[in-house]
């Protein structure tokens, strides 16, 4: 992946300037009102999921037309779960080699191109990757979001300025041509449904580690991705808590992350030292992971997709910031909150630089300042109810109830 980034600002610049030929040929005529909407957004699950709003938006613009999505193929599962595409197109990375890549590249165009779409809605933020992409569709209408600070070819025809100063699901949102003077709150997102199944099977696996149907459990999420690591509190951190929690609360604690996670998770389960700390990173899908949280007393986690699936599917939830700013990027969710220490050199994770950190001191001292006992209390105060108005309404099931939520 980070390959990838290297690559769309090493060599995409030189791309988009050898493809400005394009940009002056013959277009064909959209077809009024749109039949045939791309969106594409390939990176991030926790950007998938705060992308929802805006594809509820664009049905009420467009609302006879066919809305798919391009993402990555690791991505294809959560997208198709989230329900509110009518298809999911993918292009694989993986561990391929360029020339193999290119080839991958040049067939998805060919596929594009047959589709015929009317409109393509770039919701990457700076890549230059998914600019050409939305040229070579050979669809008449491209939206981006456009900066003073970043040169993507110039392949837009109707641009957004981006504004760091927005949530990104509001940003989001404006893409998708639903701007309103006011943020996305919880409600209106959609979160990733889980049907009865994976919920059963998510409950077998707690089971087998002593959690029954009636306890009460942590979900602790030391990881962050593998795009940018500096993004976890350290796991020293995470060792005391897992701690404190199992002795002063004495709820079981469940720590989550990818199979490429599970040895970084096992050092923490090692040192926490007692057996009803589990790891289950690797062992959950998307969908089991999902009904995960919904049975979860309080999630804590580092800034990741899975924060973000946590709050939007209702589980109290902490998010911890550090690199990266809670404006943008902050947990939606009605019981959902972030902590934020920032000293003046946060954040430093930028959208217009691909999201690479640059921290001046080698390690994150934003989270470094987050302390145990506050991370403790915040979430204990999550758990237990008392830092939320009274008058909230209880978290809804969310298991896949037969309704279509894309025609809602």
């Amino acid at each position: 992946m980070k390959s990838l980034q290297r690559a769309d600002q090493a060599l995409g610049m030189a791309a988009c300037a050898l493809l400005q030929p394009l940009r002056w040929m013959p277009q064909r005529e959209a077809q009024t009102p749109p039949q045939r909407v791309l969106a594409i957004k390939f990176w991030g699950l926790g950007s998938l999921q705060l992308l929802t709003q805006a594809i509820a938006t664009l049905r009420r613009r467009h609302p006879f037309a066919q809305i798919t999505l391009l993402t990555l193929a690791s991505n294809a599962e959560f997208a198709r779960g989230l329900g509110v595409f009518d298809d999911v197109r993918t292009l694989e990375v993986g561990n391929a080699g360029w020339l193999h890549m290119a080839r991958r590249i040049a067939r998805l165009v060919g596929e594009l191109r047959a589709e015929r779409f009317d409109a393509v809605y770039d919701f990457e933020f700076f890549t230059r990757f998914s600019s050409i992409v939305s040229l070579l569709s050979g669809a008449p209408r491209r939206h981006g979001f456009a900066s003073p600070r970043v040169w993507r070819g110039g392949f837009h025809t109707d641009t957004v300025m981006f504004n760091r100063y927005w949530h990104v699901a509001r940003n989001f949102r404006a893409l998708a041509g639903g701007e309103n003077g006011h943020n996305v709150t919880a409600d209106e997102l959609r979160p990733r449904y889980f049907d009865e199944h994976e919920e059963a099977r998510a409950a077998a696996l707690l089971e087998r580690h002593g959690i029954g149907e009636d306890d009460l459990f942590v979900v602790l999420n030391p990881n962050a991705g593998e795009l940018s690591l500096e993004r976890r509190w350290p796991a020293a951190n995470f060792i005391e808590l897992g701690k404190r929690w199992l002795a002063r609360e004495r709820w079981p604690v469940v720590l989550i992350g990818s199979s490429a996670e599970r040895a970084y998770n096992e050092t923490i389960r090692e040192r926490i030292g007692d057996r009803r700390c589990v790891n289950l990173a690797g062992e959950l899908s998307l969908g089991e992971l999902v009904a995960l949280f919904a049975r979860a007393g309080i999630v804590v986690s580092n800034d990741s997709g899975p924060m973000h699936l946590a709050a939007a599917i209702g589980a109290p939830t902490l998010g911890l910031f550090g690199p990266e700013t809670p404006v943008m990027y902050g947990p939606l969710g009605l019981r959902a909150r972030a902590l934020y220490r920032p000293p003046a050199c946060s954040p430093c994770i930028n959208v217009h630089d691909n999201k690479v950190a640059s921290c001046i001191y080698g390690e994150p001292q934003c989270l470094m300042s987050i302390s145990v006992d506050e991370v403790h209390e915040s979430a204990r105060a999550l758990a237990l109810g008392t830092d939320f108005e009274a008058s909230l309404e209880p978290r809804n099931d969310r298991r896949r109830d037969g309704v279509d939520p894309r025609r809602e």
